[in-house]
């Protein structure tokens, strides 16, 4: 009986933690520019009450192809995975930026700002010196999936593409996760164009091995499943295409 009532428990548990999952990716797909379902509206507001080093941190490299920035605005434990994916696609060829969450439970909900406020300042630095752009973000939905948007019509398609090649599902992203705001931080290039990817969950489970997107998981690249490193292929190739 006992050991029934534990398995109960357990599974109790494990639905309220998936609900939730899935429920504070949906408090963003909003308008693209309503901050309405975030804590935050800007950097400004977020630094006054959370610690850099201790509840959240930036992670940059600025070497590589300078017309080029791959960014994860919402990396650590905010949409995870996201930070992993976009340093793993810059690799050593190209400049990277994320912003990670650090806190114990609820990154999302305390440290998540949309993409159309997200002000932090040497972000918007690095974005306005890159010509083009590639955003990594996580949607909810377990059906595994990556939804395109940006104004980089052009590199959209070749992103697309080589997705595809590769056996990932990729539709175009509904208005508002579109990421064709001027003021969306993918945007914010001399160009004033970028591409977002969000990535929806399931897609995102499929990168590690047992779908475990944990802190402790995702902090250890040998559990990267081959789904991973194909995208990451992908990507890299669509953009030596572009660049060609």
């Amino acid at each position: 009986m006992k050991l029934k009532l534990t398995l109960a428990i357990a599974v109790s548990i494990a639905a309220v933690l998936w609900y939730l999952n899935e429920e504070k990716e949906k408090i963003s797909q909003k308008a693209e520019d309503d901050c309405s379902g975030d804590r935050f509206c800007s950097f400004e507001e977020l630094k006054n009450v959370y610690e850099e080093g201790e509840d959240w941190v930036i992670a940059t490299r600025t070497e590589g192809n300078q017309n080029w920035l791959i960014s994860a605005i919402h990396g650590g434990g905010i949409e995870e995975t996201t930070s992993s994916l976009a340093e793993a696609i810059a690799g050593e060829d190209y400049p990277y930026y994320a912003f990670k969450g650090r806190l114990a439970s609820n990154n999302f909900r305390n440290l998540h700002i949309t993409s159309t406020n997200f002000d932090e300042p040497q972000a918007l630095e690095m974005a306005s010196k890159a010509d083009h752009h590639i955003s990594i973000h996580g949607a909810g939905g377990e059906e595994p999936k990556t939804l395109i948007g940006g104004r980089d019509q052009q590199l959209k398609k070749i992103v697309k593409r080589h997705l595809e090649e590769k056996g990932f599902a990729v539709e175009e992203a509904p208005e508002h996760l579109d990421g064709d705001h001027p003021d969306n931080y993918v945007n914010k290039t001399k160009t004033k164009k970028g591409v977002q990817l969000e990535i929806t969950r399931g897609q995102r489970k499929a990168f590690y091995k047992n779908g475990d997107i944990s802190y402790s998981s995702r902090k250890d690249s040998t559990n990267e499943t081959e789904a991973f490193k194909n995208y990451v292929e992908a990507m890299k190739d669509a953009i030596k295409e572009y660049q060609d």
